[in-house]
């Protein structure tokens, strides 16, 4: 019990970059939505208001698609624990800049500090925990870090609509320095959180990765400690002896070389419904779908705050009955059906009622809305998360999850950008767009996606014809050494 408190702690504290993460992602829907933040930074007179709002929103993408590139690098060569306090540092100065903003050009750096910082926290986490978990909790565990990220995201909404009472022309300001509290306590907790031992195995630095997996499964058996051990080391050995270089430029083309570009196309499809669901869209411009209802001012960052919590809801379904429970294919491919028909009859109910002459329709459109946040948070708040860790090798998976990440930061970029206009110019068909991405994502998932749940991650590499060590043959080695 003890040994698994500490691991829970451990994931715990990793989480809180979850919370960072969803603060800093979610407060921007509340600020744009703020009437003294368009007054400060467009005021009367300002040409193509709708374009720098859209940098704005868009410059965080940017940054995450940046942050991404150079994930894979920083986990490489400093590891997960430095990368996750690196990457906090960051989004302090980044929050810092957006917080002290005195125009539209010191936001955008702002924002994109922010988004480079977040780029490179965001896949680092996952792969953290997922190199700490046991095969069987390693979902439930990234779950926890979605959840927290949830939280995050709804805390952000009800933060913006408690400012809407400020009196002050600074509000603004204030909902943005929301962003440090968070991101300075994982700072300071970070100093004290265990390297992953499968990064220390890699790195030859085998006294602390048996150290550190002795603290972390303190409680287990000598026969658990020491065939983990085992496992992880000769799989390390089999993928060393297939490579002949190890830089990040011989990694990039491993990735997309014939024996790892399912992988890796897979990964970034995976990821990719973060964005082509419309989740991005949706989260970042629902004040937009609201005032399309026929709602305004204060009403619209009330129900910006329930949205918040409809994503908490959604992740705590995710944790009790989806993660580790089933299979990752179906989670993906059933997901993408659901949120479709979520969003077909979203756009049926933004058609008829999005004059806001009939109330009743109105807040139905709401309540889909609302459904469609929670039903993203079963499906997909984590599993994206996990799964796009979890089926590369040791030497490649940050490689591979920071270019997944990548590609779905260069997707939110042009959506964005596109999407203020998207919905200026032809309002409730915008949504079909996400649905027809949704059913062509499900399609891909349910042919082509390999199925991982409860699997080791180095028996996750036999799943893609990889040369894996056999399990009868660590059971041998381990009563030999026992």
């Amino acid at each position: 019990m003890q040994s698994r408190l500490r691991l829970l702690l451990c994931v715990a504290a990793i989480s809180l970059g979850g919370a960072v993460i969803g603060i800093d992602t979610g407060i921007i829907a509340t600020v744009i939505a703020q009437e003294s933040f368009n007054d400060f930074m467009f005021p009367p007179g300002t040409a193509n208001a709708s374009s720098l709002l859209g940098a704005i929103v868009a410059m965080s993408s940017t940054g995450s698609a940046i942050g991404s590139l150079i994930c894979g690098l920083t986990l490489e060569k400093l590891g997960r624990k430095w990368t996750i306090m690196i990457s906090t540092l960051f989004t302090i100065v980044g929050a810092l800049l957006q917080t002290a903003a005195n125009g539209v050009a010191m936001m955008i750096v702002g924002r994109l500090v922010c988004g480079i910082a977040l780029g490179i926290l965001s896949p680092s986490i996952s792969v953290y925990i997922s190199e700490l978990a046991r095969p069987q909790e390693r979902a439930r565990f990234i779950g926890v870090f979605g959840l927290i990220m949830a939280l995050g995201f709804c805390v952000a909404n009800w933060i913006g609509y408690a400012c809407s009472f400020a009196k002050t022309s600074h509000v603004w300001r204030l909902e943005l320095a929301m962003q440090f509290p968070i991101a300075v306590v994982l700072l300071v907790l970070s100093i004290f959180l265990p390297e992953s031992p499968r990064w220390l195995a890699q790195k030859g630095r085998l006294e602390e990765f048996e150290a550190v997996i002795r603290r972390i499964y303190e409680s287990e058996s000598e026969e658990f400690i020491v065939g983990l051990q085992l496992e992880v080391q000769s799989q390390l050995a089999i993928e060393a002896a297939e490579r002949t270089n190890s830089t990040l430029g011989h990694a990039l083309i491993e990735l997309f070389s014939n024996k790892f570009i399912k992988r890796t196309a897979l990964a970034i499809a995976v990821m990719q419904v973060g964005i082509l669901s419309g989740s991005l869209a949706i989260q970042n411009y629902q004040s937009l779908m609201y005032e399309a209802l026929g709602f305004s001012g204060r009403e619209v960052l009330l129900i910006s705050g329930c949205y918040g919590f409809m994503g908490v809801i959604g992740q705590v379904i995710n944790l009790a009955g989806v993660s580790d429970r089933w299979p990752r294919v179906r989670t993906m491919w059933v997901g993408c059906i659901v949120l479709a028909a979520m969003l077909s009859i979203l756009a049926a109910l933004s058609k008829e009622y999005g004059s806001g002459q009939n109330i009743a329709g109105a807040r139905a459109g709401v309540a889909f809305i609302f459904i469609y946040s929670a039903l993203y948070a079963v499906f997909f708040n984590s599993t994206l998360y996990t799964v796009a860790a979890e089926i590369f090798p040791q030497h490649l998976r940050g490689y591979g999850t920071g270019v997944a990440a990548l590609c779905q930061g260069v997707s939110g970029i042009w959506m964005g950008q596109v999407t203020p206009y998207a919905f200026d110019a032809i309002s409730w068909k915008y949504y079909f767009v996400f649905v027809g991405s949704l059913l062509a994502l499900g399609a891909v998932y349910a042919l082509f996606l390999v199925e991982t749940n409860n699997v080791s991650l180095e028996e996750i590499a036999g799943k893609f014809g990889d040369a894996v060590v056999s399990t009868e043959k660590i059971d041998q080695m381990t009563e030999m050494k026992v």
